[in-house]
């Protein structure tokens, strides 16, 4: 599991309210069985609860096969085939080599649906995701001009998503500098995995590029200094490149990496 997962974890000791949804349910779109990885990726979250206080989290599957879930759904995709300008915007959230598929817009509605679930069963009223989600959330606010009732949610009138914020995490960045999906891992060269030793991160670190090692000293800092470890993350921003990479190897190993895989830290 790639160490980006950990900022996210942590969003739940700096927000009130906060929870993880854990969109287990989307691959099925991909005709892609991910079982293993959503595995991976509770265990992982079991066990940064146990480190840093637990964040609270959903799973799309827990509410997918609801009824009102459906209703919402279904309001939704008659809407947006309904409408030029919000069809244009839900094929701009399709990568361009697949938007010749059948059901081309299934993932996109879907993704609209949950959030729209959530914001009226669960009172949600801000959206978190990484900066990629601007498509989806264009298409959300979008909603607001053309849907004037509540889609798919009998006896409530109007509101969403007038009243639904929209805030974006810190970007993620492999090794080499390119920006990740945090939660998904590409090429182990290139990313760093929170099962990895000290030795094999430290070595990895040596190679990276000085956006990564500023990324890096960042989530490191912030998880240190939940475990009592201050550090003024402005200064270390400033560091020059052998000073950075000391401090980073120092914050992401002590901050992350040692208590993940169960050293006492004294």
């Amino acid at each position: 599991m790639p160490i980006d997962v950990v900022p996210l974890h942590l969003l739940g000791r700096a927000l009130p309210d906060f929870s993880l949804l854990i969109v287990d349910e989307f691959a099925k779109f991909n005709s892609h069985d991910a079982s293993q990885e959503i595995q991976r990726l509770e265990k992982a979250l079991d066990r940064l609860d146990g480190i840093y206080g637990k964040t609270d989290r959903m799973r799309c599957s827990d509410f997918m096969a609801d009824k009102l879930y459906g209703g919402i759904l279904h309001g939704l995709q008659t809407a947006i085939e309904l409408n030029e300008e919000l069809r244009n915007l839900a094929i701009e959230t399709v990568p361009p080599k697949y938007r010749n598929q059948t059901n081309v817009l299934d993932y996109s509605t879907n993704e609209v649906a949950c959030v729209a679930y959530l914001y009226f069963m669960d009172g949600i009223r801000l959206k978190l995701g990484p900066d990629r989600e601007r498509l989806y959330d264009n298409l959300i606010k979008a909603l607001g001009k053309y849907v004037k009732y509540t889609v798919g949610y009998p006896g409530r009138d109007g509101g969403f998503p007038q009243d639904l914020g929209f805030g974006y995490t810190l970007p993620a960045f492999s090794l080499s500098g390119q920006p990740v999906v945090p939660y998904s891992a590409n090429s182990r060269s290139d990313r760093i995995f929170l099962d990895e030793s000290e030795q094999d991160v430290a070595t990895k670190l040596t190679t990276a590029s000085e956006t990564s090692l500023r990324y890096f000293a960042a989530i490191g800092s912030a998880a240190s200094s939940i475990l009592g470890r201050y550090h003024d993350i402005r200064s270390i921003q400033t560091l020059g490149r052998t000073k950075l990479l000391d401090v980073t190897s120092d914050v992401l190993i002590n901050g992350i990496i040692r208590p993940y895989n169960g050293v006492v830290l004294r």
